[in-house]
């Protein structure tokens, strides 16, 4: 480093417009401290003189007299530029710039001293001060320096910040990119080979032929303070859970515990070490879930298998010993996968009382409808054992029916405009104790059925004033040769629905409601001697007199000549 001589000092005046104007164009970006640590006054003003700190951004100057005192001032200030002296009291220059490289290290240092000491300017180098100048301080000089720290602070924040926002960025994606390697290892085991670093570097304990077992916890039977505190916030409840399983847990020693990407409503828990503890594990999260939500959580827990194959299989038996727990009465909280129990087989269908509850649906009487679903709920309720698997079949097959109905009920290619998307249930539907409620079964399937009621109701009253409708719009075109297509194209339905539900409410076709008209307008017509044949063709939306008195013979027995003569008397 080149070390500055003795100059005269020379006053603010000596700031141009170059340098300091282009630094205040494209490198000012926030408020900027320095201090000038020196042990006589008159040199610490003199350095304040010497720049226009405004112009370069810089608009608190703070002074200590000594390196304990600027120690304290750049621990409460953090100060971007410390200028310093060398030989002071207390504190000297180097022991100062030594604290200042290892204490703060983003802070630049400049050494101002009356000193051309080697040592001293070996020592600004080892501990990264910015330059070395001689008293009295040449202005030029003096800027030149700080504006160099100031670029090379301003550099170094940006790539500090940059890479502040790149853990930030990394730490919040990690849990996500943590939870997809181990979904990915219940679905497909093969993918543990193909991530293997990964594994290794984010779960150094998942070795290959480790004892593991699965726990699975589901949202969909939550109750309490629990679920009403997250009712519309899903994501929430399970990054929620997830913390919570994690901790209690004792992650990564005994496991991990991460959203299954498999289901929206399932958070798995890996159990490592001594898998057979998994069930001390569980009953640990429910107590603490009780004590501060005042509920508990459902656990399905399969077997001790091998990793990573094991897994899999481990998941698949923990969901089954979920889907297939007796939702009619509770066992408990944790279902263990029990290999020698036979599944439930569905004996009941709600498929089996179609024809019925169609036929309340037609008849729109609440009564009705509430009297074929409760026949439906009496069978249910004779059932000693409900499971999961048995609920959806239920509710698929409700489904399906519904589909039927709406496409039978309501109009071709319009059932999409009267009747709202299906949406599906948002959990199972138990009581408080955790077990199904028959009721609120009950009242789920009436609800959905009387809404399809109604509508029908409602879209039936609505095609028949549309249909009256569109017998006006043809009476008022009598005289225009107008098709079924133009029509259906005016009150944007399809072809057939206008034909099928015009011969449905009138008895007729829309050509013969036409031809009717249009021969009524005929003959009243035909009372009027001054009107011309061909005259009253076109009035009737003829435009060809032959065709129009063929059509008038066909419909009427004579031609409009003919029909003329007798109704006037004219023989």
């Amino acid at each position: 480093m080149a070390m500055k001589r003795i100059c005269r000092l020379r006053g603010p005046s000596r700031m141009g417009s170059g340098s300091p104007s282009r630094y205040r164009q494209g490198e000012r970006r926030q408020t900027m401290k320095i201090i000038i640590v020196d042990d006589e006054k008159h040199v610490r003003d003199a350095i304040k003189l010497l720049i226009d700190w405004g112009a370069l951004g810089i608009n608190t100057i703070l002074e200590a007299a000594d390196g304990a005192t600027a120690v304290r001032l750049i621990e409460a200030e953090r100060p971007q530029i410390v200028y310093t002296d060398m030989m002071m009291p207390n504190m000297d220059g180097l022991s100062l710039l030594r604290w200042i490289k290892e204490n703060a290290p983003a802070c630049k240092t400049i050494v101002i001293s009356g000193h051309d000491d080697f040592q001293f300017v070996r020592g600004t180098v080892q501990y990264g001060g910015m330059d070395y100048l001689l008293k009295p301080i040449d202005a030029d000089q003096l800027l030149d320096v700080t504006q160099k720290a100031l670029r090379s602070w301003s550099e170094e924040e940006r790539e500090r910040m940059e890479s502040h926002l790149r853990s930030i960025r990394i730490n919040s994606l990690r849990p996500v990119y943590c939870d997809k390697l181990l979904s990915n290892v219940l679905g497909d085991p093969g993918t543990y080979y193909a991530e293997k670093e990964s594994f290794a570097q984010e779960f150094p304990q998942l070795t290959e032929g480790v004892p593991c077992r699965i726990s699975l916890l589901t949202t969909d039977t939550l109750r309490g303070k629990l679920r009403d505190k997250f009712a519309a916030h899903n994501d929430l409840l399970l990054f929620s859970l997830t913390n919570i399983c994690g901790e209690l847990l004792n992650a990564p020693k005994d496991g991990f515990a991460f959203r299954f990407w498999g289901s929206s409503q399932q958070i798995a828990l890996l159990h490592l070490g001594r898998p057979e503890r998994a069930r001390e594990t569980l009953e640990a999260i429910n107590e603490g879930l009780y004590r501060t939500f005042g509920t508990r959580a459902e656990f399905g827990m399969g077997g001790v298998h091998p990793f990573p194959h094991g897994a899999k299989q481990s998941y698949a038996e923990a969901e089954a010993a979920l889907r297939q727990r007796n939702l009619r009465k509770r066992a408990g909280w944790i279902c263990e996968f029990d290999p020698h129990k036979p599944p439930h087989p569905a004996e009941l269908h709600f498929s089996d009382y179609e024809d019925r509850v169609r036929l309340a649906i037609r008849s729109a009487s609440k009564d009705k409808i509430a009297e074929a679903v409760d026949d439906w709920i009496a069978e249910v309720r004779k059932k000693d054992v409900v499971t999961i698997d048995h609920l959806d079949l239920w509710r698929h097959e409700f489904g399906v029916l519904k589909s039927r109905w709406v496409k039978e009920f309501f109009p071709v290619n319009e059932a999409d405009v009267f009747l709202p998307p299906e949406s599906q249930a948002e959990s199972l539907p138990l009581n408080e104790q955790g077990e199904l409620s028959l009721e609120k079964l009950r009242d789920e399937m009436t609800g959905s059925l009387l809404q399809l009621a109604e509508l029908l109701s409602k879209v039936t009253q609505q095609e028949s004033h549309l249909i009256y409708e569109i017998a006006r719009y043809l009476q008022s075109r009598l005289e225009q040769d107008i098709s079924v297509q133009e029509v259906a194209a005016h009150f944007y339905l399809s072809r057939e629905y206008v034909s099928r539900r015009f011969k449905q409410q009138f008895g007729e076709t829309i050509s013969d409601f036409l031809l009717r008209h249009r021969m009524e307008r005929a003959k009243t017509l035909l009372l009027n001697p001054a009107l011309k044949i061909v005259q009253i063709a076109h009035m009737t939306g003829y435009e060809d007199e032959k065709y129009f008195s063929k059509v008038f013979k066909k419909a009427l027995g004579d031609s409009p000549a003919e029909y003329r003569k007798k109704q006037t008397g004219d023989a």
